[in-house]
């Protein structure tokens, strides 16, 4: 193998796979990238066994050919020589050469036979949206995956695709976030439920292009976003009928400034519990206020809000963590919080959605200390 290329251009693309490379992995392979120089473009591939990415970047090949080379010192090396023309090579027994006219540079590589393969895609359906609109419903949800092993179904996010609609769904059992989204192109003809980790959909924001091509198989899903595309292994798991715990009839609503009431929930929280952050929110349609006490510590905080707020009066308790994450994912200068009683999840909303969207987030109250 042997091919010349731009320092930029190849620093960009180890970036965009480097990622994935596991830090400990009992398969030592799994620590290199695939390089692959054939018909004019250098092929980068990494993996974990569960997420793999593949990008491509234009090059001047002068004789084809593939190999494994170790990802943190070649990366390492590239992210630290300037932006100079380079000259890579490989001979028969995979020892690597880059070249420059700062220096010359050589590692030992490995043959790709034992390298991974992609996985193949049994294809279901594929689904094509604005590239955007998918980074930002990621943002949106994955802030309420839970990180608890033991529920492996709720370590992921969950893919919806029905009635004309695609929806992005996480919870972590304390909370929930919902997006839905409406204008996009769908092969798929039958009501789809998959969760994909986490990981991926983090690895799919990061560099999204103008369009992305989801294919959605039986074991993997597959994100085309122009030279790069992510597989992932879907998790075999169930995701719990999330529809039973968003209450109706919320017949109560706060309408406040969002920086504002963030703001003040940050304050009063100080004075919280340092373990259960518990806050209590008493409403009425003359006074709305927050306060906090952590009777170990002795501290009490209290404020009042500048709020409009609708139906009976109503006292309940919040972890003050999880509100203020959701109400760090509402981009509107007002948000709307809904409730039914003290014992029934207050619903978090934007005042006005976003064209084709539907956001909603869910925070479950806690129990009052009397």
């Amino acid at each position: 193998m042997k091919f010349s290329v731009s320092q930029a251009d190849l620093s960009k693309g180890l970036s965009r796979v480097i990622s994935v490379v596991p830090a400990k992995t009992t398969l030592p392979v799994l620590g290199n990238i695939m390089f692959k120089a054939q018909d004019g473009f250098l092929h980068l591939t990494a993996t974990d066994l569960d997420v793999s990415i593949t990008t491509k970047i234009q090059v001047d090949i002068k004789q084809p050919g593939s190999l494994t080379v170790p990802s943190k010192q070649f990366s390492e090396l590239i992210k630290n020589l300037p932006n100079i023309p380079l000259e890579i090579s490989s001979d028969p027994q995979f020892k690597l050469s880059v070249k420059c006219d700062k220096g010359d540079y050589k590692m030992s590589g490995e043959s790709d036979d034992d390298y991974p393969a992609l996985p193949m895609i049994d294809e279901k359906g594929s689904l094509k949206m604005d590239a955007k609109v998918l980074s930002r419903m990621i943002g949106k949800t994955t802030f309420a995956v839970s990180s608890d092993q033991l529920r492996p179904a709720l370590t992921g996010v969950l893919f919806q695709i029905f009635d004309k609609e695609f929806r992005l769904v996480a919870t972590d059992g304390h909370r929930l976030a919902k997006m839905v989204y409406s204008k996009f192109e769908s092969t798929i003809k039958e009501k789809t439920n998959v969760i994909v980790p986490t990981k991926a959909l983090t690895e799919v924001a990061k560099d999204i292009k103008d369009v992305v091509n989801i294919n959605i198989g039986q074991n993997h899903i597959r994100f085309d976003m122009g030279d790069t595309q992510l597989y992932s292994r879907i998790l075999d798991e169930t995701y719990p009928d999330y529809e039973r715990v968003i209450p109706a009839n919320n017949d109560k609503k706060l309408t406040a400034d969002t920086h504002m009431v963030a703001d003040a929930f940050k304050r009063v929280s100080i004075f919280a519990n340092p373990i259960t952050h518990q806050i209590r929110l008493a409403m009425s349609k003359k006074n709305i206020a927050i306060s906090a006490e952590d009777i170990d510590g002795g501290n009490t905080g209290m404020e009042k809000l500048q709020a409009e707020y609708e139906g009976e009066d109503l006292q309940i308790g919040y972890n003050s963590q999880l509100v203020l994450a959701a109400l760090n994912n509402v981009d509107t200068q007002e948000v709307v919080i809904q409730f039914k009683n003290s014992t029934s999840a207050g619903i978090i909303m934007p005042s006005h959605q976003m064209e084709n969207e539907n956001q909603m987030m869910l925070v479950m109250p806690v129990r009052l200390n009397d």
